[in-house]
């Protein structure tokens, strides 16, 4: 019986511990909406994501996305969004995201945390859901913040793009 003791004591670290899940990179879909007159997608997405909805205190989530991989369908604005102007691509290759807190929110979740854009880094909230094995979020920011481009000049209101993303785990 001691023996059976010992064991549970020295495995409960181990069977209550936070792991990194596995992401289906195949099926991962992240788009975007810019005041509801242009919207593309981005891909080259990379992240460590340690959730467990019992334990979001030890739960986090950051990530990248590649900047050259921005399609609007439209080649000659995906190459000025590429730009210096916008996006400088070839100076900063990636977006970039670090959850510092995870909580309940309603039915939910909520991330708040840091966004890199650029040389810009920002706190912002990201709401998500998870279930069956897929996180699917939004976010709304405002690219004024940023220092992109036109975007710089206008008020955050006239700039808000909307973020999605489905990130299917194994």
């Amino acid at each position: 019986m001691n023996t059976l003791f010992a064991y549970l004591f020295l495995m409960n670290p181990f069977l209550g511990a936070v792991s990194e899940l596995t992401i289906n990179l195949e099926g991962v879909k992240i788009g975007f909406y810019v005041n509801k007159t242009h919207s593309g997608t981005m891909s080259g997405f990379k992240a460590t994501i340690i959730f467990d909805a019992n334990d979001l205190a030890n739960s986090s989530i950051s990530g990248t996305v590649d900047a050259k991989t921005i399609n609007t369908d439209n080649p000659k604005r995906d190459g000025h969004l590429q730009s210096p102007e916008y996006l400088d691509v070839a100076k900063y290759p990636t977006m970039a995201f670090k959850s510092n807190s995870v909580a309940v929110d309603g039915e939910g979740y909520v991330m708040k945390g840091l966004m890199t854009i650029k040389d810009v880094e920002r706190e912002e909230s990201i709401s998500f859901s998870y279930a069956d094995k897929l996180f699917k979020g939004t976010s709304t920011i405002s690219m004024s913040y940023y220092n992109i481009g036109d975007y710089a000049k206008k008020s955050p209101e006239e700039t808000e793009v909307k973020i999605s993303f489905a990130v299917p785990v194994m």
